[in-house]
């Protein structure tokens, strides 16, 4: 019986390690936080009130996934009618955009500008095609350079920190969906899932409605990872352990070599999401245990790509290590508030682009009805940043009433009502889709097939810029490789980078 080490106890990894183990595989999932779930977790605050890692709610397509997000939480897991606002110009606005809401709430000069530079882009799109390169390049010929000044362009630059004359093209074609005007228009004459025209992206699917447990989303991940253990005695699934080394003999995995390390948790700093090879941080760089060493001939890897190569040490060459160099992250801090409202905002999640936050979400609101007291409800401010700057460093109760006053100002609760401030960190939040970026992934690809026992996965193991729902869907897809007896070269060798659920 083969024996599959798991790096990474979030929801991709968990769901790997639960369908290997439903297998009669041993498994042993190794996780450096003191909790699992990555990004899909729910921590409890001083009073017990729970915080995501921003609005985690589920919308898988894929029918194995929805089946068993719906098998694990069968207690308690509701659908409701998706309803996201996007903000700008004073006034808000149904997100994914419609067009009839644009001519509604839009002054009609500049409704009409919109609508006018869009088929004016259409036409010389048509007559005089060019290559699309970038961010920026891809949104105006898809939504006009009204919308794009408007919106797109300030919010994009405010989340990434650079302009999206600086991202690659294929960063609005995974996540911005609904990405033609045109397209805009006939789903607004759509209602339900009518609405769908089966053109989106897969990374960024049109979603009609969502799921989430009344517990919070940490919930499947804690379940997983029962069945995980249930499956047999020999499983394991381990936190407070970080992975240190991989061990190869030749290009076949022999091992993996890990420390234990302390919580993250810092006053109300809930967590810190890190790999441990990061250079501008480490949250464990004074209390590391003893390196300790597990033996095993295969491995399901969900940490960030880079750390990957550098787990690998003198097994990849310099050219996929500087490949892993030109990679990078952006940060996140998320700040939760509790708050002495039952209900706060009209919607499940807002964006901004004039606000400290780019996004606010409201958990109550999709479905999150047992995470707080009645009487209260829990707001979650996204803020991208980099590792060490201002917001990354800022003490929780400071950036709790920078938000707080930012959404008394809206309207949304007052200052008064605050009851508790913390934030939640991670060094890889998204990643960055820099122009050229292609090339280092081409390079990483073709160095990760001579390793026959290792598969790499999730938003952060593959780099893709994935939901929690297609996570899930790349754990049970590298399961499954594993399970079939297939090579590398047999099941991926054909397929492109872009339509790759592992590597």
């Amino acid at each position: 019986m083969s024996h599959t080490v798991v790096i990474g106890g979030g929801i991709c990894g968990l769901a790997a390690g639960s369908s290997l183990a439903a297998q009669g595989e041993q498994v042993t999932v190794l996780e450096a936080q003191h909790f699992l779930g990555g990004l899909a977790t729910t921590l409890p605050g001083k009073t017990g009130a729970g915080f995501d890692f921003g609005p985690h709610a589920y919308h898988a397509r894929n029918q194995r996934v929805l089946d068993l997000f719906k098998e694990i939480a069968s207690d308690g897991f509701p659908a409701k009618k998706k309803n996201v606002s996007i903000k700008f110009r004073g006034k808000y606005y149904k997100y994914p955009l419609e067009a009839l809401d644009i001519a509604k709430s839009m002054s009609p000069v500049v409704a009409v500008r919109a609508f006018l530079d869009f088929f004016l882009e259409s036409l010389r799109r048509k007559l005089r095609p060019r290559p699309l390169v970038s961010a920026e390049d891809w949104v105006v010929q898809a939504m006009g350079r009204t919308l794009y000044d408007m919106f797109f362009g300030p919010y994009t630059a405010k989340v990434w920190g650079m302009p999206p004359s600086q991202l690659a093209a294929s960063f609005a074609q995974h996540r911005i969906p609904h990405i033609s005007l045109m397209k805009v228009v006939l789903s607004s004459l759509r209602k339900g899932y009518a609405k769908r025209t089966g053109t989106e992206h897969r990374y960024a699917p049109l979603v009609i409605e969502l799921f989430y447990p009344p517990k919070g989303a940490g919930l499947i991940s804690e379940r997983l990872a029962e069945r995980i253990r249930a499956a047999s005695g020999t499983n394991q699934v381990r936190t407070n352990t970080l992975v240190t080394g991989i061990d190869l003999d030749g290009d076949r995995v022999v091992g993996v070599r890990y420390r234990m390390v302390p919580a993250t948790d810092r006053g109300g700093q809930l967590c810190m999401l890190a790999s441990g090879t990061e250079t501008a941080v480490d949250p464990w760089s004074a209390d590391r245990g003893a390196e300790q060493r597990i033996t095993c001939d295969r491995i399901v890897n969900t940490a960030p790509l880079p750390a990957l190569i550098d787990l690998l040490g003198d097994a990849v060459s310099p050219e996929a290590k500087a490949a892993a160099r030109y990679l990078r992250f952006r940060a996140l801090t998320i700040v939760g508030l509790r708050v002495k409202r039952p209900h706060a905002l009209p919607a499940q999640s807002i964006y901004f682009q004039d606000k400290t936050f780019n996004r606010l979400s409201e958990t109550r609101n999709y479905g999150g009805s047992e995470i707080c007291a009645p009487d209260e409800t829990i707001l979650l401010c996204d803020i991208t940043c980099d590792v060490n700057d201002r917001i990354w460093n800022a003490d929780p109760d400071e950036l709790g009433k920078i938000c707080a006053q930012e959404l008394e100002q809206e309207g949304f609760m007052k200052v008064s009502e605050l009851a508790e401030s913390v934030v939640l960190r991670s060094t890889f939040g998204y990643p960055v889709y820099m122009v050229g970026y292609e090339r280092a992934i081409d390079t990483l690809m073709v160095e990760l097939m001579r390793f026959p026992g290792l598969v790499t996965g999730g938003r952060q193991g593959l780099y893709k810029y994935v939901d929690m729902d297609i996570a899930s869907e790349m754990g049970l897809a590298m399961a499954d490789f594993l399970a079939s007896g297939r090579t590398k070269q047999e099941a991926i060798g054909a397929v492109p980078y872009e339509d790759r659920v592992f590597a």
